[in-house]
């Protein structure tokens, strides 16, 4: 650990422990300056906590720009700015009047005013999402991924709805006035997850978008263009084409601008339904759009992303293992390719080709989805820990003789 890093630590803890004295030897309830206090400086703690977070973001852009780290800390940042603009309209709002216990009170429901600010965002996303399924699906026509968007479109509706009828079960049906603790611990944690789930969708999405707009140096040797499902007679598809022509117009650009060449590099084995494999129908639409063979090589054993990438890093290595290396794909789906490349070994950057509007957005939940599970136990671990030190927060501030005067 960094010299700079234990001695924030350390000057964080003593903080902490000189306010738990002051605290026990004050009248804690209608001291307002001590109050105030404590709130300006736990402002400047989550800004010193919002520019670490950022300036780690930054650090690990320029070191690894696809990285699902990048997505966990940008949540973590949206969410902490959030609520440094609450704290702040919080103290300016009750200036004379502020007390410790609303500082404890509202630090907790941080997590209930963030899922209430960013509700109409995620409502409006459910329908958006089960409006261009339908669209897609009179478009493109029936299938298992094609209704992705509807189920993940409804389910956070029933999500919503289901936890707020949950919550009014719990406490309006099963606990009554008695039970104002669990109400109150309840509320919490329920909001804490959904505010968790919704800074990892607003952070996908920006991630994706990102990814898939970035345009790389033109110094590049090798590009990899990410095969998908053909046509019956061999030809490719409109989404495959995009990915291909993507490739060509990035090489055109790099050759007009540095009279360099690159080595295209076709990946996609040969599905159960498909005359030939994916290699070979990108190889032969390159041939035809005026691309010489002896700048082709095609890997054509791959059945899956990783695979298109560790197969494709082999036959690249062999040729050159020092060569600057892009791939080809669809915007939506450079970002994770790209943490796939990073987890093969590939130092790479990608780009995208665009698509139909009315498919961005069922293909952007499929990619968020996938990296989700992809980090099911990260997120499973956080969820916990932030639930329990959540309840441990409630339980001291119930208990102890500092926030006794707290009504749940």
């Amino acid at each position: 650990m960094k010299k700079s890093r234990i001695i924030y630590f350390f000057v964080t803890l003593i903080f902490v422990i000189l306010s738990i004295f002051i605290l026990s030897k004050t009248d804690i309830s209608n001291n307002v300056l001590l109050s105030k206090s404590i709130q300006m400086i736990l402002i400047l703690f989550l800004i010193r906590i919002s520019i670490g977070c950022f300036l780690y973001i930054k650090k690990l852009y320029n070191k690894q720009k696809y990285s699902y780290d990048i997505v966990m800390n940008l949540g973590l940042l949206i969410f902490i700015n959030v609520n440094i603009l609450r704290q702040i309209n919080l103290l300016i709002q009750n200036w004379n009047v502020l007390k410790i216990i609303d500082i404890y009170n509202n630090t907790l429901k941080s997590f209930s005013f963030f899922a209430l600010l960013t509700l109409p965002c995620i409502i409006f996303f459910a329908l958006f999402s089960i409006i261009t399924n339908v669209i897609l699906i009179k478009k493109e026509g029936f299938s298992s991924k094609n209704l992705l968007g509807i189920i993940l479109g409804v389910l956070a509706l029933i999500g919503i709805l289901g936890s707020q009828t949950l919550y009014y079960v719990i406490t309006k049906i099963l606990f009554r006035e008695d039970k104002q603790f669990i109400k109150y611990a309840l509320d919490i944690c329920i909001n804490a997850t959904l505010s968790y789930l919704y800074t990892l969708i607003i952070a996908t999405l920006y991630c994706n978008i990102k990814a898939g707009k970035h345009v790389p140096k033109y110094d590049k040797d090798f590009v990899i263009i990410l095969g998908s499902k053909i046509n019956s007679d061999g030809s490719l598809t409109p989404l495959l084409k995009g990915r291909v022509d993507k490739a060509i117009e990035f090489a055109t650009n790099q050759y007009e601008n540095t009279n360099k060449k690159i080595i295209y590099v076709p990946s996609g084995g040969q599905g159960a339904d498909e005359i030939i494999s994916e290699a070979e129908a990108i190889k032969n639409y390159l041939i035809e759009h005026g691309v010489n063979k002896n700048q082709i090589l095609i890997e054509d054993k791959s059945t899956s992303t990783v695979e298109n990438m560790k197969f494709s890093k082999n036959i690249i290595f062999e040729k050159n293992n020092a060569g600057n290396i892009i791939f080809s794909t669809t915007n939506y789906h450079v970002f994770r390719s790209g943490i796939i490349a990073n987890n093969q070994g590939i130092d790479c950057e990608g780009i995208g080709s665009k698509t139909k509007w009315y498919f961005y957005t069922n293909a952007l939940i499929r990619e968020f989805i996938a990296n989700l599970f992809q980090e099911r136990t990260k997120h499973i671990i956080l969820l916990l820990l932030i639930n329990i030190s959540l309840l441990i927060l409630i339980i001291i501030g119930k208990y102890s003789n500092f926030l006794n005067i707290i009504n749940y």
